[in-house]
C-alpha cells in the first residue's frame, strides 16, 4: 500500500474512531446516569435520525460524488444544486416531526421522546450537514482535514458535557443542544477553512439527475437501516424498556466493531465509481478484492475481542445490570465477519450506476429480517432478536453473493480473487512488518 494511500485509511479510520468516541461520551453519561427508560428513549430517538439522515445521504451525497467525479467543471452548480436538497428535505422532515412527536412517542410508550422529536431540526441539521461536509471532504481526498475536524469535535463536546456534568444541569434535551450547536460550529468552521465549497447559482437540471440517481440509493440506505433498526423497534414493540436497554447496549459495542465499514465506505466509493466508468473487469475484481480484505482485516480483531472480554466491556461502558446483553453481543458481532462482502458489492452496484439493484436486494434482506424477529421474539425474548437478525444478516449477503453476478462482471469467490487476495494479504503483512 502506497503513503498516500496508507495515509487515506489512517485519516479515514481515525476521524471515525475519534467521530465514534465523541458520540461515546454522550453514551456513557446517558447510560451510566439515567434510568433505563431514558436510555430507550435517547437510542430510539438517535435510530430514527439515523434512519432519516440515512435517506438523506442517499438521496444527495452518493451522486454528488459520482457526478463531481465525472464533470468536475460543474463542481459549484453541483455543490449549490445539492444544498437546496439538502435544505429542503431537512425543512420538510422536521416539519412532520413536530406534528406527529407525540403519537411516535406514545407509539412505543416512551413519553421522553416526545420533547427530543420536536427538536430533531437540531439533530438533522447539524449532524446531516457534518455527513455532508465530510463526504466531500473525501470525495477531494482530504481525509487529513477529516481526522482533524472529529478531534475537534471530540474535544469541543467533551468540555461542553464537563460543564454541563459539573453544574447538574443535564438533561436530554441539554445533552441534544450540546451535541448539535458544537457539530454546527464545526460544519462551518470546516467548511470555511478547508476551502471546499465554492457555491454558484442552482441548477434544476442538476436537481434533477441527483434525485433521479438519489432516488434508489436513498431507498436502498432506508431499508438498509430499517434492516439493522427493526429488531430494535419490534423489541420496543413486543418487550419492554429494559429489553430495549440491553439491546441499545449491544448494538452500541457493535457499531464499534463495525468501525471500518462506516470510516472506510467513504473512501472506498469514489475509487469504486472512478473504476466503473473504466468498465474493466479486472480492475474491478481487483478493487473489490482489495475492499473487502481490508475491511475484513479490520474486523476481525473487534470480534476476537468481544468473543473474549465481552463481561469486561459492558461493565466498563455501564453498569452490572446490563450483563445480560453479553450473549446478544457475542451473536451479533460473528454476523459482523459476513458484513465487508455485503458493503463492499453494494457500494460496487451503486459505483456502476446499478442501485436499483442493491435497493432490491435490500428490500429482501429486510422482509427476511422482519419475519424472523417476528416469529423469534415472542418466543424467545430480546435473546431472538440477536439471533434473527444475525441469521438474516449472513443469509441475504450469501443470496447476494449469488445474484451480484446477474448485473455485474465480478467473481467474488473465484481463482482470480483468491490470488489476488494471497498477494494483497502478503502485501499487507510485509507493510506491517
Amino acid at each position: 500500500m502506497k503513503k498516500s494511500a496508507l495515509e487515506k485509511v489512517m485519516g479515514a479510520l481515525g476521524g471515525q474512531s475519534l467521530f465514534l468516541l465523541t458520540n461515546m461520551l454522550s453514551f456513557l453519561i446517558v447510560v451510566k446516569i439515567f434510568s433505563p427508560g431514558d436510555f430507550a428513549s435517547w437510542g430510539f430517538y438517535l435510530s430514527l435520525m439515523a434512519l432519516l439522515d440515512g435517506i438523506r445521504q442517499g438521496l444527495i451525497q452518493n451522486g454528488l460524488t459520482r457526478y463531481l467525479i465525472q464533470y468536475p467543471r460543474r463542481e459549484k452548480s453541483l455543490l449549490s444544486s445539492a444544498l437546496v436538497l439538502h435544505l429542503g428535505f431537512i425543512g420538510l422532515l422536521s416539519l412532520i416531526l413536530y406534528a406527529f412527536a407525540g403519537p411516535i412517542s406514545a407509539f412505543w410508550n416512551l413519553p421522553e421522546m416526545e420533547v427530543l422529536l420536536r427538536y430533531a431540526w437540531l439533530s438533522l441539521l447539524s449532524s446531516g450537514s457534518l455527513q455532508s461536509l465530510y463526504a466531500l471532504l473525501f470525495a477531494k481526498g482530504k481525509s487529513r482535514t477529516y481526522f482533524f475536524l472529529n478531534l475537534y469535535y471530540l474535544l469541543g463536546t467533551g468540555l461542553v458535557l464537563l460543564y454541563l456534568s459539573s453544574t447538574e444541569q443535564i438533561g436530554l434535551l441539554e445533552l441534544l443542544w450540546a451535541q448539535s450547536a458544537v457539530g454546527l460550529l464545526l460544519v462551518v468552521y470546516g467548511g470555511i477553512s478547508s476551502g471546499i465549497l465554492a457555491f454558484a447559482r442552482p441548477s434544476l437540471f442538476w436537481i434533477g439527475k441527483l434525485l433521479a440517481f438519489g432516488k434508489h440509493v436513498a431507498g436502498t440506505n432506508a431499508f438498509s437501516l430499517l434492516f439493522q433498526k427493526a429488531d430494535l423497534w419490534m423489541i420496543g414493540y413486543f418487550l419492554d424498556a429494559k429489553s430495549v436497554a440491553l439491546f441499545l447496549l449491544a448494538t452500541k459495542v457493535i457499531q464499534y466493531i463495525d468501525l471500518p465499514l462506516s470510516a472506510l465506505s467513504q473512501m472506498i466509493y469514489p475509487r469504486l465509481a472512478a473504476t466503473g466508468r473504466s468498465n474493466d473487469a479486472i480492475e474491478l475484481n481487483f478493487e473489490l478484492a482489495r475492499a473487502i480484505l481490508l475491511l475484513f482485516a479490520l474486523i476481525l480483531p473487534g470480534v476476537l475481542l468481544v468473543l473474549v472480554f465481552s463481561d469486561s466491556i459492558i461493565l466498563l461502558l455501564s453498569t452490572g445490570q446490563y450483563l445480560d446483553a453479553a450473549p446478544l453481543i457475542i451473536l451479533l458481532s460473528l454476523a459482523s465477519l459476513a458484513k465487508p462482502w455485503g458493503r463492499v458489492l453494494g457500494m460496487a452496484l451503486d459505483a456502476s450506476g446499478k442501485p436499483e439493484i442493491n435497493l432490491q436486494m435490500l428490500a429482501m434482506s429486510l422482509v427476511i429480517n422482519v419475519i424472523g424477529n417476528a416469529i423469534l421474539i415472542p418466543i424467545y425474548g430480546v435473546i431472538g432478536a440477536a439471533f434473527a437478525t444475525s441469521m438474516s444478516t449472513v443469509l441475504t449477503i450469501a443470496i447476494g453473493q449469488v445474484r451480484i453476478r446477474r448485473y455485474l462482471d465480478i467473481l467474488p469467490f473465484n481463482k482470480q480473487t483468491l490470488l489476488i487476495w494471497s498477494i494483497l494479504s502478503k502485501h499487507l503483512k510485509l507493510k506491517l512488518v
